[in-house]
């Protein structure tokens, strides 16, 4: 199990904490995302932007492409800090992911072209639209992270996607392990939907309420469908081409989902508060992830019983974070423009 930074900004490339993390083995992946790229250049003391943006403003670049041009130069600085951990790993960890939900195969090729990186993962979204994206750039030798993936059915469609992108990769004679892709599976906010559902359900309930448990749950029948898939004739046969086994990742992780959610090739995606207070805390204890799909099927159960059905309120969470993810990348773009010279 691994710890992966998220919110990754120029700020934790310049100062050194990325580096400091890497070298103490406390991170062996990260997140960038737009959100605290905004933040950075909108800073009142300055940016470290900006000298950049001054450069490519002065050569007649958009606002567009200096964008652009930001968000390839801070992932290729992570993706080269975090090199070492991707080789040592087989190519298993060590990733750099960006969370800025590319809209098209175009894109998403031209970003990883434009950072060049083996250990870079270009972030799609789980929706219809994204897996086309995902099995294109599955075909093309591109790396992907699956963002906010929050129900088994979704994940399930992602994971046929890639794979259908695998094998198109093998029939042309390619090597599939430069397509590898981690699902990251949003056991945080799922937790804190559902709870927020419970706690406004709650008046003259007989039944105990599984308050705390749907991030769990979640993970449990994501990990043993993943098992379950490992062990049919098309992984096989993707496996002996060549093809690396996908790496979960959890998103929205808070140190209680680090401390009860264990299980082999998965990674969790924290804070800076987290990953600290993961490190000053006692070890996770085992496996909790292992054959435990009936613990999982029990939540959902009672869940329903109480009015919630978990896959409904995903596709609700999932529309109102694509809305969210136009608007940071609308956000980005302003505040781009406001760091250009007048």
């Amino acid at each position: 199990m691994s710890l992966w930074l998220d919110g990754l900004s120029r700020r934790h490339l310049l100062d050194g904490t990325l580096r400091a993390w890497v070298h103490s083995g406390l991170i062996s992946g990260a997140v960038l995302s737009l959100s605290a790229m905004t933040a950075d250049l909108r800073r009142h003391d300055g940016t470290s932007y900006q000298q950049l943006v001054d450069a490519l403003a002065r050569g007649g670049a958009t606002p567009e492409h200096i964008a652009q041009a930001l968000i390839r130069a801070d992932a290729h600085q992570a993706c080269r800090m975090l090199a070492p951990v991707h080789a040592a790993a087989g190519g298993l960890d060590g990733w750099v992911c960006t969370d800025f939900g590319v809209t098209s195969a175009t894109e998403a090729l031209d970003l990883a072209a434009g950072v060049g990186r083996r250990n870079l993962l270009i972030g799609v979204s789980a929706t219809r639209s994204g897996l086309d994206v995902l099995r294109l750039c599955a075909q093309e030798g591109v790396g992907t992270t699956v963002m906010r993936i929050r129900s088994e059915e979704r994940f399930a469609e992602v994971l046929g996607a890639h794979w259908s992108g695998l094998e198109a990769t093998v029939g042309k004679g390619r090597d599939p392990a430069r397509s590898p892709c981690v699902p990251c599976v949003e056991v945080g906010d799922m937790d804190a939907a559902v709870d927020d559902v419970l706690a406004r359900t709650a008046a003259g309930k007989a039944e105990p309420r599984p308050a705390g448990q749907a991030g769990l749950a979640l993970a449990r029948a994501v990990y043993s469908y993943l098992d379950r898939q490992f062990d049919s004739d098309r992984w096989r046969a993707l496996r002996s081409a060549g093809a690396l086994p996908c790496r979960i990742a959890w998103g929205g992780s808070t140190p209680s989902h680090v401390a009860n959610i264990v299980g082999w090739r998965t990674a969790h995606v924290v804070t800076p508060d987290t990953a600290v207070e993961t490190a000053l805390g006692p070890a996770p204890p085992g496996d909790s992830l292992t054959d435990r799909a009936p613990d999982a099927l029990r939540v959902h159960a009672s869940l329903r019983r109480q009015g919630i059905h978990l896959g409904c309120l995903a596709e609700t969470l999932t529309r109102r974070a694509q809305r969210a993810r136009t608007r940071e990348r609308a956000a980005f773009l302003q505040a781009v423009r406001e760091r250009m010279p007048r």
